[in-house]
């Protein structure tokens, strides 16, 4: 279904940008008012965790075709996987302090930015 291809798409740019804010959070300033209304909307950061969930069911689930019926979306789907844990663990912590140089964060940023350019610029690969 190609409502879970665009659902993953926009769910993985959100979330690279939530990852990269604080490097280029002052190039793009919609990251810091992405951010400030992710920190202070429970609600919002539910539906947002919750979207992700169901987009990474939906793509295991439902590929785009000609995709085979479990594996069609593989890597999109265990990028969203990963970032939902990342989302889970930082969920309670508050930075006070913003860390520019944060290796691993900045690293699966970017990974997640590749993933989501790939899965959308190539929609029918195949992996396996």
């Amino acid at each position: 279904m190609i409502q879970f291809y665009l659902l993953s798409v926009l769910f993985l740019c959100l979330s690279a940008g939530l990852l990269l804010v604080d490097k280029y959070g002052t190039t793009l300033l919609f990251l810091i008012n992405f951010k400030n209304f992710y920190r202070t909307k429970k609600a919002f950061r539910i539906v947002f965790l919750s979207g992700g969930f169901v987009s990474a069911l939906g793509l295991v689930f439902f590929p785009v075709s000609p995709g085979p019926m479990v594996l069609g979306d593989l890597l999109p789907a265990v990028n969203i996987i990963f970032l939902l844990i990342y989302l889970l663990k930082r969920l309670r912590k508050t930075e006070d302090v913003v860390d520019y140089n944060n290796g691993k964060r900045n690293a699966l940023g970017f990974v997640t930015l590749g993933v989501a350019f790939i899965h959308f610029l190539f929609p029918g690969i195949v992996i396996i």
